[in-house]
């Protein structure tokens, strides 16, 4: 109680303050913003082995857009403990990599999103995954995948992503997770690897799946 005065919640899309805090794996929406929730239907949340747990749309869509080009750093909580309800995480993991971003990339936004979101995950995920923030890395620079179509995309990350030289996976259970995703070639890019690594299972998770 005393911590729900001192930090009492918010709504992601407004930032108005809610009447209650909201049960796990709901997202912290006011009435106003809740509607505009947009969930995957549970038969279309995986494909092959990524899943997604909401469309990108609406007021989630809004949340982490300002997280990875505002910096609001404080949004990264309440999404990541979203992303810590997805049915995958029932399989049991040993590590869990965020996609990672370019050094330049990086150095420039001062943060990944997507190892802020891997982290408050793991930390609420029932199985106590660890999370190894650097077992991926970007080779080389590569264009933004928005603005490429769907081949485009898997030609941009052909030999882009690497797990680090001496990580050995072998047989390990290795869950990645990004933030959003699209066509999925970045979760992929990332499976491979870590695949060819030596994972015994590999699957990718993603907060939001987004509509080429």
């Amino acid at each position: 109680m005393l911590l729900d005065f001192l930090l009492p919640p918010v709504c992601l899309a407004c930032r108005h303050l809610l009447r209650a805090p909201v049960a796990g794996g709901v997202p912290p929406l006011c009435s106003r913003c809740a509607p505009e929730l947009a969930p995957l239907d549970p038969a279309a949340r995986r494909l092959g082995d990524i899943e997604a747990c909401f469309l990108y749309e609406g007021p989630l869509a809004r949340a982490v857009t300002r997280l990875k080009f505002a910096g609001e750093l404080e949004l990264a909580g309440p999404l990541g403990r979203l992303l810590a309800h997805a049915p995958v995480w029932r399989e049991g993991w040993d590590l869990v990599a965020p996609v990672p971003l370019h050094w330049r990339r990086a150095l420039a936004r001062g943060y990944n999103q997507a190892a802020l979101l891997s982290r408050w995950a793991a930390r609420e995920a029932p199985n106590g995954a660890r999370v190894r923030p650097r077992l991926l890395h970007r080779v080389r620079a590569t264009s933004p995948q928005t603005e490429l179509d769907r081949p485009a995309r898997r030609d941009n990350l052909a030999g882009a992503i690497a797990v680090r030289s001496g990580r050995s996976l072998a047989g390990l259970r290795v869950l990645v997770v990004d933030d959003v995703t699209t066509t999925g070639s970045t979760l992929t890019a990332c499976l491979d690897v870590v695949r060819a690594a030596g994972a015994a299972r590999a699957a990718g998770l993603a907060l939001l799946r987004a509509a080429l």
